[in-house]
């Protein structure tokens, strides 16, 4: 009777030890996937480069105008954006954002110290929404 106990024992203390290195896994895993807001490194490297792609294209602008550009993603609509920065405007940051078509939008202008007049602002018409 006292075998039988103790190998009754041993299985509920190996099942339990398995049970929790399983869990503790899969909450490894889910707690790196909840983590990871920054998106995939290719899909902020595509958005990028789409976005150069159309700066030059519709916009008929070079891309050597941009002094800085860099893919970000948005947890909150799973989705990707770029901010850019122009040569000519190197204290003031736009962000475009892609529209159910597919196409770059404006979505928001970041002056450095401040909100700028919209009318010393250099890029606000490149990719506006239509009025």
């Amino acid at each position: 009777m006292k075998h039988k106990a103790l190998i009754i024992a041993m299985s509920v203390s190996i099942s339990t030890v398995i049970l929790i290195l399983v869990l503790y896994d899969y909450m490894g895993r889910r707690a790196a996937d909840a983590l990871n807001f920054q998106g995939e490194e290719a899909e902020r490297l595509s958005i990028r480069q789409q976005f150069l792609q159309e700066l030059s294209s519709k916009e008929h602008m070079p891309q050597e105008s941009v002094q800085q550009i860099s893919g970000y993603y948005d947890a909150k609509v799973n989705d990707y954006y770029v901010k850019v920065t122009y040569k000519d405007e190197p204290d003031v940051v736009y962000v475009y954002d892609k529209n159910t078509k597919g196409q770059f939008v404006l979505m928001h202008i970041l002056a450095e110290g401040g909100t700028q007049p919209d009318d010393r602002l250099k890029h606000k018409h490149r990719f506006s929404p239509a009025p």
